[in-house]
């Protein structure tokens, strides 16, 4: 097999794969269905992928990686402007949750994917892995606030607010198919927790 004929053979896997998971989900999926859609043998898919997980995971990637990506160059924006103290610029955050949307819509069945049929992959649990990197980050954030302000850490808010933070972009992406009106949306989201993160987080 050509490499061109490799190429051409997992793309045809991944888009029936992505087919296959948008529809069952990735427990009921079945590779046998994805290999009748694809046009090739499991032996095909097992020279590409180790197993269902990892084919699934191949489909997700194409929105995680990114929205991972702009998450962490958004945190590190705001640690390199630490010195500045307590931002209440909301155009900063205005462009983090513009750039997510975009991400999340313009892969939006990668998105329902990752979303609403990882039960039972390595990525089932991936909302509480965002909230727990969040959490992480954005308290040693309101900690180092915190010591400019002499004020203490809330960290039962700073867990909250993260989990309320992924939460939103999950039920926007489930419940508003426009992307216009997911931006609209999303940045009144975002404002109002910018303003909970200035309110509630140091006391």
């Amino acid at each position: 097999m050509s490499t061109k004929e490799k190429e051409e053979t997992r793309a045809k896997i991944i888009a029936a794969a992505k087919e296959e998971f948008f529809l069952y989900g990735f427990e009921k999926s079945s590779l046998r269905r994805i290999c009748t859609k694809a046009g090739c043998t499991t032996g095909a898919i097992y020279f590409f992928f180790k197993d269902k997980d990892e084919l699934f995971c191949e489909i997700a990637n194409q929105v995680l990686l990114p929205v991972q990506h702009a998450i962490a160059e958004h945190i590190v924006q705001d640690k390199n402007q630490i010195d500045e103290g307590f931002s209440t610029d909301f155009e900063h955050e205005k462009i983090l949750a513009d750039k997510l949307v975009d991400i999340l819509y313009s892969h939006y069945e990668e998105s329902m994917i990752l979303l609403t049929k990882s039960v039972g992959s390595s990525l089932e649990n991936i909302s509480d892995r965002f909230v727990a990197e969040l959490e992480k980050e954005y308290g040693e954030l309101a900690r180092l606030y915190a010591q400019q302000e002499g004020k203490s850490v809330d960290e039962y808010m700073v867990h909250w607010l993260s989990h309320l933070n992924v939460e939103a972009y999950i039920h926007l992406v489930t419940h508003e198919k426009d992307v216009n009106e997911a931006k609209k949306r999303t940045r009144k989201i975002m404002l109002f927790i910018v303003k909970g993160w200035m309110d509630c987080i140091l006391m």
